[in-house]
């Protein structure tokens, strides 16, 4: 593989307007909306790519934004190989097959408008991806610098994976093969979160691992720094989680996530029932006892994740990002909007 001897800006010299249809090695498929402010950060980054600009190239899809959006991200196509797509109305697994369709990469790097790409990313992606029969290979998203302690703990903590095989990885930041992407038929457009791990699942159903190789971590612009935002997030996240566990029980699919969102709304459940109960009969074991049921598996959690990772001051924070995540899921289990096709 050809790589610049620039470490500052290999892009310098302009792009031509009409980009070649000759094949190149990545295709890197943003999806975007409304997102005038991180495209740019995220485009200035690919443009600091140490790859050579002719084994790459930029799609980004527009998925109906009605702010500056296209606009600054055309901008781009002065120093990049970049391309600007409108799918319009569509979840974002269909704003992401719409990249992959018109892709002429022999590898799709997908990559969220949140996102910020070290200088190797390409060129480290360039050597793991032919080395083993990998599926999917990727990483989790790296937390920006002076973060809160919501996301050191939960995403420093519980989401960061050493390099090896994982259940899945995160969309915003995956690479796959064209030939194996549309050996499983991209992702699932009927489905408007939980996309990234259904369709990890069928990667790996089709025998092929989901490798995580921390050299290709991007920063996360877009990660919580709020307990508010980080159950808003969770909430919108674990939308179309139970569908997919339910289309095929038998892999239990989301099992865990499901178990405990389950779980959490019985409790909650059992909360007000007992508060009803105590305040007609002044009694209030029951609600007690919910309460407490409500609590143990954020604490059980908690520690648990403290004491694995070694960072015993972690163990409150944990428990109450866990009981956070609980309710938030358990949210999404009585929002009859997650039930239906929208």
């Amino acid at each position: 593989m050809i790589l610049s001897d620039e470490p500052e800006s290999p892009l310098s010299d302009k792009i031509e307007p009409e980009l070649s249809r000759t094949p190149c090695l990545f295709s890197i498929v943003i999806p975007v909306r409304n997102e005038e402010e991180n495209i740019r950060r995220c485009l200035d980054s690919v443009r600091r790519l140490k790859s050579a600009p002719e084994l790459f190239e930029v799609i980004v899809v527009d998925n109906g934004s009605t702010d500056r959006t296209k606009e600054v991200a055309s901008a781009f196509k002065e120093f990049l190989p970049l391309q600007v797509l409108d799918r319009p109305n569509g979840y974002i697994a269909a704003v992401r097959n719409a990249g992959a369709a018109i892709a002429r990469g022999r590898y799709l790097a997908f990559l969220d408008a949140d996102c910020e790409v070290r200088p190797d990313w390409l060129s480290v992606a360039a050597e793991v991806l032919p080395r083993d029969n990998v599926g999917v290979c990727g990483a989790f998203y790296l937390i920006p610098e002076g973060s809160s302690w919501i996301a050191r703990y939960w995403y420093q903590i519980r989401e960061i994976k050493p390099a090896g095989e994982v259940s899945y990885l995160p969309a915003g930041d995956m690479f796959v093969s064209r030939q194996v992407f549309e050996k499983v038929h991209g992702f699932d457009e009927s489905i408007q979160t939980n996309e990234d791990f259904e369709f990890c699942q069928r990667i790996r159903a089709a025998g092929l691992p989901i490798r995580c190789e921390p050299k290709l971590g991007v920063t996360h612009w877009g990660t919580p720094q709020s307990l508010s935002v980080f159950f808003r997030k969770n909430r919108w996240h674990g939308m179309h989680v139970f569908r997919v566990f339910v289309r095929n029980l038998p892999a239990l699919h989301n099992f865990r996530a499901v178990s405990l969102a389950m779980y959490t709304l019985v409790c909650v459940l059992g909360v007000l029932a007992g508060a009803f109960v105590g305040l007609r009969s002044g009694d209030f074991r029951i609600l007690g006892a919910f309460l407490l049921a409500t609590m143990a598996p954020a604490v059980v959690l908690g520690f648990y994740t403290a004491v694995s990772s070694r960072r015993l001051q972690a163990a409150l924070p944990m428990t109450v990002l866990y009981l956070t995540y609980a309710f938030a899921r358990a949210w999404c289990l009585v929002d009859w909007r997650n039930w239906v096709k929208q």
